[in-house]
């Protein structure tokens, strides 16, 4: 073995399921050990921000609870009997039937017993998400196979609605902000005139998922997640895709991102502009405002590690660099990146605005505490540097008294409420964050400080 991983920062497969929660008043049912979703549950989350089923709690979600005996003689009537029971109690608009590692080796017919409750008031689908065929976004990708394969193509043939678009590229509970941040895109994408159909988070639920045949386009805002998604459904339902590569942060990208999308799909030129021009003015109202704490001299690191997925390293590498100056160090990339797009990231991240800004080191790996090992071995005063990663990069922070921002799942033991660091306004946000954290650690706690050092004298 060439690498172990530390520190992890994915789930496995059976994490898909959490996609599953996302959408409101589906309920998946799991064929599989008592703690394979608990365990999930601990990067995707009760410590990625305190987060739960939309619906259903993640506590009450019902299990076979696969064990020793069912390894032997399997468990299949046990999951017809539980399903029968869920239909029962439950109220649901669609139910998930999950496979997790046991009952796949054993290999029990879950598909079998999903076709028994075909045809009946309520759904049953039925996804085969063992760990040790990938990570949860891998189990994610899975699901939508399913909800396309197994519900969209067995409803009537729907009517394309101009100006309705898929949002896709968001991964629910994996992205520790997805509910706010989805809830910001709906907001911009109505203000330029289009028509949104969200699948995931508060009002959505099943009905969501019948629009998606609906959709003009379907718009994917990520690296890399979802791609696969948008590149079936334009095979199933024609339905063309365009690819952003990144959630926008800032005047800059955002700015960017609207211009792009407004030519891409033919939208109101004035409209566009408006809503940049101001976001814009609002966006530098508040930092002009502030400029003068934030700006603090020499003391104001001007470089930063990211230790992240590849959708928040993205994103915040774009930000900070077009939008504050500041100087990658190196950027570590944790959520098992495909090899087909890693060139293609890579060329993402370095298409900055600043040729200062382009000699750093991008690293894909599954290991989330090689960033400590190499921060250790950097030679630098801990007023050069910011640090933003996960909870785990917290002690490496605290530490080396490094400013630092949580990004990415897992978020930490913390409620994160309806934060997104989205657009115009998630800018500034990020900023308040960050100084918040570089006021501690960097410029001496602010007037508390100096309100101690008083008090001692």
């Amino acid at each position: 073995m060439t690498e172990c991983s530390e520190q992890q920062r994915v789930a496995c497969a059976i994490g898909g399921a959490y996609t599953v929660l996302a959408i409101e008043r589906a309920l998946p049912i799991l064929h599989s050990g008592p703690g394979c979703l608990q365990n999930s549950g601990g990067v995707l989350g009760r410590f990625n921000g305190g987060q739960s089923g939309v619906s259903y709690p993640d506590s009450i979600i019902p299990s076979t609870n696969f064990c020793d005996k069912d390894v032997v003689f399997g468990a299949e009537d046990r999951l017809r009997r539980l399903v029968k029971k869920c239909l029962e109690y439950y109220r649901a608009d669609m139910f998930f039937l999950v496979a997790g590692c046991g009952s796949e080796i054993v290999g029990d017919d879950i598909e079998e017993v999903a076709a028994e409750f075909a045809g009946g008031p309520v759904p049953v689908l039925y996804a085969r998400l063992p760990g040790f065929k990938g990570n949860n976004l891998w189990g994610h990708a899975q699901v939508l196979n399913v909800l396309i394969d197994q519900y969209l193509k067995h409803l009537p043939r729907a009517e394309v609605k101009p100006g309705r678009v898929n949002v896709l590229g968001v991964v629910p509970y994996f992205d520790s902000f997805w509910m706010a941040t989805l809830e910001e895109l709906e907001k911009m994408l109505r203000a330029l005139g289009l028509d949104p159909n969200v699948i995931y988070g508060r009002g959505k639920g099943v009905e969501a998922l019948k629009k998606i045949p609906e959709a003009a386009f379907n718009l994917v805002l990520s690296p890399w997640t979802d791609l696969d998604t948008a590149e079936k459904l334009q095979d199933v339902f024609g339905t063309p895709y365009f690819h952003y590569p990144c959630l926008p942060i800032g005047p800059t990208e955002t700015a960017k991102f609207v211009r792009a999308l407004a030519a891409y799909a033919a939208l109101d030129q004035k409209k566009a502009e408006d809503y940049i021009r101001e976001g814009e003015d609002r966006y530098y109202f508040y930092v002009k405002n502030a400029v003068k704490v934030y700006s603090g001299g020499a003391q104001t690191p001007k470089r930063f590690f990211i230790n992240s997925s590849a959708a928040q390293a993205l994103s915040l590498t774009r930000f900070l660099v077009n939008d504050w100056g500041m100087t990658p160090l190196k950027i570590f990339i944790t959520d098992d990146v495909p090899e087909v797009h890693k060139e293609r990231i890579t060329g993402e991240l370095r298409a900055v605005e600043s040729a200062d800004a382009l000699n750093f080191d991008i690293r894909f790996t599954r290991d989330g505490g090689l960033c400590d090992v190499e921060i250790g071995k950097e030679a630098f005063t801990f007023r050069k540097a910011c640090l933003f990663g996960t909870c785990w990069d917290q002690l490496t922070a605290n530490n080396r008294q490094l400013p630092f921002v949580p990004v990415s799942a897992p978020y930490g033991d913390a409620m994160i409420g309806d934060t997104t660091y989205l657009g115009y306004n998630g800018a500034l946000v990020f900023i308040r964050d960050l100084y918040r954290d570089m006021t501690q650690k960097v410029l001496g706690s602010g007037i508390v400080a100096r309100l101690e050092d008083a008090a001692g004298h």
